[in-house]
């Protein structure tokens, strides 16, 4: 019962972690591909084109080349899956804590979602004006668009999952006799 007690109110704190690894996961992930399609363009450029009896540019082309080219086919899946992947986990941590949680933290969970929804506006206007600056400009919305899309709506996106995290967390759902023995 000890650890219970300790759950309360971690599903929907879980919504500003939620939105700070958003963020930072968008703009690492694209400041990484934004430097790495840098290098790649700069060491296949023909000017380049060999040291020695080495020929710079087809090395360049056969080895990075084409994991630069995987990379930026592929980021907006993986970003897209990461930022999904978390608010299913957000949903799967206030099932297993459904029962934790009293009425009386019914309030304090709405202030949670609207302080969160706050942060989230701050959070999304930080990534517009990123967005505005003139190289990630082109390169986040051609190759990260899903990702930019979910942060640009992120308010949103963020109160929605508060209110379904909610939902879940003060349902009535009975936990079945497996999860009495689990411990869940």
């Amino acid at each position: 019962r000890g650890d219970k007690m300790n759950k309360r109110g971690v599903a929907t704190a879980n919504l500003f972690l939620f939105i700070i690894l958003a963020f930072v996961v968008v703009i690492l992930l694209g400041t990484f591909l934004y430097i790495y399609n840098t290098i790649t363009t700069s060491l296949t450029d023909p000017s380049i084109a060999s040291a020695g009896a080495v020929n710079l540019t087809a090395a360049a082309e056969d080895t990075i080349g084409q994991i630069n080219t995987s990379m930026l086919n592929y980021a907006n899946v993986i970003a897209i899956f990461f930022l999904f992947g978390m608010v299913i986990a957000m949903f799967l941590l206030a099932y297993v804590t459904r029962d934790s949680n009293p009425a009386i933290f019914f309030v304090i969970d709405i202030l949670v979602i609207i302080f969160a929804y706050i942060l989230a506006v701050y959070i999304s206007n930080s990534y517009e004006t990123v967005l505005a600056s003139i190289p990630f400009n082109i390169f986040f919305t051609n190759n990260l668009n899903y990702a930019t899309s979910f942060l640009l709506l992120l308010p949103r996106i963020t109160a929605i999952t508060g209110v379904i995290t909610m939902i879940i967390s003060y349902s009535a759902i009975p936990k079945t006799k497996e999860e009495e023995v689990a411990g869940f």
